[in-house]
């Protein structure tokens, strides 16, 4: 739910809806998103805003932008936190995900 004057900006909070919807798998890996006008529509935003938010999207890596076909989820996308005590296998575990030495 996008709310305006909440002190986050528009474009964020699209931008986080639809990386929630993408993580919680209602955006399933190779999946084509709405193209622009129809996401406008459906947030009820100008299409420069649905830009930003996608730009964002794609520069995080959670989806990938093809010139003339489409948006579509990035497939093999993983949200690999990073701190003081950052661990790999843990990472990719608590995503369900195996890494190489793990069977």
């Amino acid at each position: 739910m996008i709310e305006r004057g909440s002190g986050v900006a528009v474009w964020r909070q699209i931008e986080n809806e639809l990386a929630d919807a993408i993580a919680q798998g209602s955006l399933a890996a190779g999946e084509r998103l709405p193209n622009e006008m129809q996401l406008a529509e459906q947030f009820a935003v100008n299409r420069h805003t649905i830009r930003r938010a996608m730009g964002e999207l794609e520069q995080s890596g959670l989806i990938r932008i093809e010139q003339g076909r489409g948006t579509f989820v990035q497939e093999h996308a993983i949200d690999y936190a990073i701190g003081k005590r950052t661990r790999f296998s843990e990472n990719l575990r608590s995503q369900g995900v195996l890494g190489h030495l793990e069977t």
